[in-house]
């Protein structure tokens, strides 16, 4: 079975894991001041689904068999 790689996709899921990871480590709050932890853990929680989302379909199997 080969397995492709759609690599808009993966670049996009790639992007939100970096801001997901800055967000855990308080380095994006040089650049976006929340008004509360609550508010940083949505960001975090959105984030990282869109990655988990852009990872999920940035790989298909290839249809020519």
């Amino acid at each position: 079975m080969k397995v492709t790689v759609d690599l808009k996709y993966f670049l996009v899921s790639i992007a939100a894991f970096v801001i997901a990871y800055m967000t855990v480590t308080y380095k994006i709050d040089e650049y976006i001041t929340f008004a509360g932890e609550d508010n940083a853990l949505g960001f975090f929680l959105a984030s990282f689904m869109i990655g988990v989302m852009g990872l999920f379909c940035s790989f298909s199997r290839d249809k020519n068999k």
